[in-house]
């Protein structure tokens, strides 16, 4: 693994939507906007019709398709990551075994993992408000039927027809919506926009680490160490860098070294 992330921060910016546990994702917007976005960050809109959220594509191809599509006037790409996957309900099961593993994937346990609870308190507490002659065994057939048989209409039952309205408007989710494998985000903590393509001129932006660092003295090792490793360009590079230095130091002045920096690195929103 360690040679592995450093091949991949060799060759710079990654291609692929979910490496190293981070999840990369595309949200189309005016240009007009990226100052407030990349000062303030991304927001939730006003656009509701499948529940509440930042609305935004898993991957590129999708994303550039409908920034094509001419419903944003002088559209961007903007790219943001997210680093605790965790934190998302996954109902497209490929994404979801990819994310999760083989093992852990299944949506009984991405809702004991999200929720914090057992699947039956969570049948209790939120289903049966939902579906009141529904039975907890129904529940978990249902479950199934959505892993099974896994289009786009299965995955929507989950939060159009299983749960409250109350509770889908505050989901963090992956799954395919009506324009393809989408995300639908409340918690904008998990977001970390790390820049965007203009789709007019075909032009990049990024935003540079040390945007993201307070100008602060205590961050002065932080800061020394990835003017050390330009290649280290987004936070979550960095942080994995870190964290695999840290996992593989030799001596305590190394350990106390490395471990300043990941909690400088944790400090960072």
């Amino acid at each position: 693994m360690k040679n592995y992330i450093k091949k991949l921060l060799r060759e710079g910016l990654l291609g692929e939507e979910f490496i190293n546990n981070v999840l990369v994702g595309y949200h189309i917007t005016n240009s007009n906007n990226w100052e407030s976005i990349k000062s303030g960050g991304l927001s939730i809109g006003s656009r509701a019709m499948q529940g509440k959220g930042l609305y935004a594509f898993y991957d590129y191809n999708h994303a550039i398709r409908y920034a094509n599509k001419g419903e944003v006037s002088n559209p961007i790409i903007v790219k943001f990551e997210i680093t605790r996957p965790n934190r998302f309900l996954i109902l497209n099961m490929d994404i979801a075994k990819e994310v999760f593993g083989s093992e852990d994937y299944h949506l009984i346990n991405q809702i004991e993992n999200y929720f914090h609870k057992d699947v039956e308190a969570f049948f209790k507490e939120y289903v049966q408000q939902a579906n009141r002659n529904m039975s907890f065994e129904q529940f978990k057939e249902k479950l199934l039927e959505i892993e099974s048989d896994n289009s786009e209409m299965k995955q929507r039952t989950f939060v159009f027809s299983l749960i409250p309205s109350n509770l889908n408007d505050g989901l963090n989710i992956i799954w395919n919506g009506n324009y393809g494998l989408e995300y639908r985000i409340n918690n904008l903590n998990l977001v970390k926009v790390v820049g965007y393509k203009n789709i007019k001129d075909n032009s990049d932006v990024n935003i540079s680490i040390f945007d993201k660092i307070p100008d602060d003295e205590k961050f002065k090792p932080l800061v020394d160490f990835l003017k050390n490793t330009p290649r280290l360009d987004t936070i979550a590079k960095a942080r994995y860098a870190i964290e695999d230095a840290y996992m593989n130091v030799r001596n305590n002045r190394e350990w106390d070294y490395y471990g300043e920096l990941l909690n400088l690195i944790d400090k960072i929103k």
